[in-house]
């Protein structure tokens, strides 16, 4: 879809976070460069071992190949921090100088019109409180809204933040360490807000790992703090990014099997169909727990056992304030 079909220009700053994927890295930029955003945030973890200096820096002269007038950004760590709190600390840099933008890992392939989705959404609900934020992954495009409007609202999922934007005013409640979660597990502050038994299960175990350091991530902290501040998302009728990291080298992404690993990403049409209310879509939401975040029989039968054999997690939860 060639740009002239949307109105205006383009004029929403971009962060991308990066770490040693060259080519995968080279290809999000390309992707950038076809929107020539005015502000380019530029973010690279540092190697995790010597062998990995070379491929570090090679992904950081990405940054030389910008060639339309952009201000440019960098925040390169001299140590490894990791996906939690490297992607977390670039995330708080972005939202610290811009009071809204949007999020592209290396590994986050959009289609052109995913720039000009985000920033319309960002104009139409940047004073909207209970817009959370603007996603542009969506793992269920066969899923049809009855008004053909050209996005949804959705108040559960978790993770799969592949390609998102939103406000400062939002991440101003992001917490990466979650301090407040064993008061909140104890006191199930969230049970209402679950759609069934098994979701609840799920989240928490997630929300627990994630606590204890056990998933390395930094997503999981953004949904609970949606959660806690009822937020929902907007999510688009069409995925519009092509997630390019599955395979060994990838951190949460490794089976290319994964029934998550999807080659269907393609445009919204323009001008953009507004939905009518603003309600989550919950049929929705619950659908695409079962199909994409429940856990099999086997992992959920694996989980009891370790329970029950991992004295460590055990003492570990318990610490936490959890029974």
């Amino acid at each position: 879809m060639s740009q002239t079909k949307h109105a205006g220009s383009f004029n929403t700053p971009v962060l991308l976070i990066a770490f040693n994927r060259y080519g995968p890295a080279r290809k999000v930029l390309e992707a950038i460069r076809a929107v020539r955003p005015p502000r380019l945030y530029f973010a690279c973890d540092g190697p995790r071992n010597a062998m990995e200096n070379e491929a570090c820096e090679k992904v950081r002269s990405l940054v030389r190949s910008v060639d339309w007038p952009c201000e440019v950004f960098t925040r390169y760590s001299p140590v490894n921090l990791g996906v939690r709190h490297g992607e977390a600390q670039a995330m708080s840099w972005f939202f610290e100088h811009e009071e809204e933008g949007i999020v592209l890992e290396d590994d986050t392939l959009p289609v052109p019109g995913f720039f000009w989705f985000c920033q319309e959404m960002l104009e139409r609900y940047r004073s909207d409180e209970r817009i959370w934020c603007i996603m542009g992954n969506n793992l269920m495009p066969e899923w049809r809204s009855r008004d053909k409007s050209s996005y949804w609202f959705s108040a559960h999922g978790y993770g799969a933040y592949w390609g998102w934007a939103g406000w400062r005013r939002v991440w101003r409640h992001y917490d990466v360490d979650m301090r407040d979660w064993p008061a909140i597990r104890k006191e199930g502050l969230l049970d209402g807000h679950f759609l069934s038994r098994g979701e609840r299960a799920e989240a928490l175990k997630l929300f627990d790992y994630t606590y204890l350091g056990r998933i390395r991530s930094w997503d999981y902290q953004f949904d609970l703090a949606r959660i806690l501040n009822h937020g929902i998302t907007v999510l688009p009728s069409n995925n519009l990014v092509l997630n390019i990291g599955f395979g060994p080298d990838g951190t949460h992404t490794i089976n290319e099997n994964d029934p998550r690993n999807k080659r269907d990403a393609k445009d919204l049409d323009f001008p953009l169909v507004h939905p009518k209310y603003i309600l989550p879509e919950g049929t929705r939401d619950r659908a695409y727990f079962e199909r994409y975040i429940r856990p099999s029989l086997w992992r959920r039968m694996k989980y009891v056992v370790k329970r029950m054999v991992d004295p460590a997690l055990s003492r570990d939860l318990e610490k936490a304030g959890r029974s």
